[in-house]
């Protein structure tokens, strides 16, 4: 059995992207809390590591990891026996729309809205309604994407979903359920996706 570690932070949405495979796939793996907020991701220890000094940091077997969607492509196509959620180019190509196109703007409302605020910053409401437009217009081609098919890239469940399951469940946490809701074929595939047990056991951390 290949040894896995994971370092990182429960609550960091790259971390549990990250756990959320290792979930599906049943893999065991050891995990390290690196405490985001107390700057132990800039220690020396760890930027020894991960040079960026950004979580999660993974060790798969004798191979070291970074950067939370090559983790998934990484470890899901050596795991294919398991379960294919490595996909084809279809996967791919979704799980880049979901890097430079929801997750940018999902990423400065939920920065306004959660960790600014948690600072003791003042939301910035200029920021978070642009990129509410900018997240809906994202969120309206999904909607046609999923007219006739259940996941994102296609018919079968995929890192390309698993990528955005964190950044969704908070968004949802923070209000913004009625994006998702008044789009109908959005929404199911949010309930369908945030249903499974995987996802569930990680997320649990965040209640």
């Amino acid at each position: 059995m290949v040894q896995l570690e994971v370092y990182g932070y429960a609550r960091s949405t790259c971390t549990q992207r990250v756990m959320i495979l290792l979930e599906e796939l049943e893999l065991k793996y050891s995990f390290n809390e690196v405490d985001i907020t107390a700057g132990e991701q800039k220690s020396k220890e760890f930027l020894e590591l991960q040079p960026f000094g950004k979580v999660p940091y993974v060790v798969y077997g004798d191979r070291p990891l970074f950067e939370s969607r090559s983790i998934l492509r990484y470890i899901s196509k050596l795991n294919r026996d398991i379960e294919d959620l490595h996909g084809g180019v279809n996967v791919d190509i979704w799980l880049e729309a979901e890097s430079q196109n929801f997750n940018v703007p999902a990423s400065k409302i939920l920065y306004e809205r959660a960790w600014k605020r948690a600072e003791d910053g003042e939301p910035d409401k200029a920021v978070i309604e642009r990129s509410l437009k900018e997240l809906e217009s994202v969120i309206d081609v999904y909607e046609q994407r999923l007219e006739s098919q259940d996941y994102i890239a296609g018919d079968d469940y995929s890192i390309a979903d698993i990528a955005h399951v964190p950044t969704i469940y908070l968004l949802l946490k923070y209000g913004y359920k009625d994006v998702f809701k008044s789009r109908p074929n959005v929404y199911n595939w949010v309930k369908l996706i945030l249903r499974r047990p995987a996802v569930r056991s990680v997320l649990e951390v965040t209640k």
